[in-house]
């Protein structure tokens, strides 16, 4: 499925806008350094599936939209912060590869893409100033915060085979739901929604980011790889506890010798993970994560239910539809 071409129809051109405005970003910067401009270009330009931005865009049309500017605006800044916290967590993780191209930190080191990241993050927040809506920049900073504090998490919590399901989630919607909630609630404010409606259309981006990630976390289980080009059990070798995994050790622990199983990654041989892979995923445990996942997709349905009929609704429950059947 081409999802840009089938559901972004409706915001194609807004959205087009979007990526040139990102593009003129290194452009911009050519003429003070190339070597800046490059490395800015080859970041600026992966070729992801610009949801988030989609979002944004789609969601400040729900409401009889009259601030086209501020967002295209919210839509670039959001796109721009996603991109950012990847260059950050590539170069944390010590990744190689992302959307099948080589990560800023193997081709420049870590503090040439540390640096990159910055860049980004910084540019983002300038694009959300540039709206002179103090609740966008409010809501922005605040995300900020809220997906810096998830990745410290998930580094201070890595191979912490404890880790509780509750603690799981707070971290789920730190690293990935309050990015899609800013998404929905900025393209809402921009669409100028009213305060009810600007609440539905966030509670859609929670629940929608928290089963995008949950099911991410299941597919890194049970797919032979990963939607990102990266190896299957990438977060387990990373030691990034996930819900499969909280979910087997919970209901099995007494049936297999799990200690063995969970050795520190010094001691997680192939043949471990190959053995652990093939008990998770026939256990209850992945049949449990996808429930839980399902159970946030029918609530992000259901957060559109007094929203206003028309195309731009549809193209939402269709992304919902185009999430949920990703393998």
């Amino acid at each position: 499925m081409n999802i840009y071409n089938q559901l972004f129809n409706l915001i194609k051109k807004d959205l087009d806008q979007v990526k040139n405005d990102i593009q003129r970003i290194s452009e911009n910067e050519s003429e003070y350094s190339e070597g800046i401009s490059d490395r800015l270009s080859y970041v600026l330009n992966a070729p992801g599936k610009q949801l988030r931005p989609a979002i944004t865009l789609i969601c400040s049309n729900l409401f009889n939209n009259q601030d086209k500017e501020n967002s295209i605006r919210m839509a670039t800044a959001v796109e721009l912060l996603h991109i950012a916290t990847l260059i950050h967590d590539d170069t944390v993780d010590s990744a190689d590869v992302r959307r099948g191209k080589a990560t800023a930190s193997s081709l420049w080191g870590g503090n040439i893409a540390v640096l990159l990241g910055d860049y980004v993050f910084a540019t983002s927040a300038v694009f959300v100033c540039d709206t002179g809506n103090i609740n966008l920049v409010k809501r922005f900073a605040e995300t900020i915060v809220e997906l810096s504090k998830g990745e410290l998490i998930e580094n201070i919590d890595s191979f912490n085979f404890e880790l509780s399901k509750e603690k799981y989630f707070n971290k789920t919607y730190l690293k990935t739901a309050s990015l899609f909630k800013t998404a929905s609630y900025s393209g809402a404010v921009a669409g100028n929604a009213d305060e009810e409606a600007v609440k539905q259309i966030s509670d859609f981006g929670y629940h929608f980011g928290m089963a995008y990630q949950i099911q991410d976390d299941v597919l890194d289980f049970i797919s032979t790889q990963s939607n990102e080009g990266k190896p299957v059990m990438h977060d387990l070798s990373e030691g990034i506890i996930t819900l499969p995994l909280i979910s087997f050790i919970k209901k099995y622990e007494n049936d297999y010798d799990i200690k063995k199983l969970l050795k520190p990654k010094s001691g997680l041989t192939s043949e471990l993970k190959s053995e652990l892979q093939d008990k998770i995923i026939n256990s209850e445990s992945i049949e449990d994560s996808t429930n839980e996942a399902n159970y946030h997709y029918e609530k992000a349905e259901k957060s559109l239910n007094n929203v206003p009929n028309s195309n731009f609704k549809d193209a939402l429950i269709e992304i919902i539809n185009y999430a949920k059947n990703r393998a």
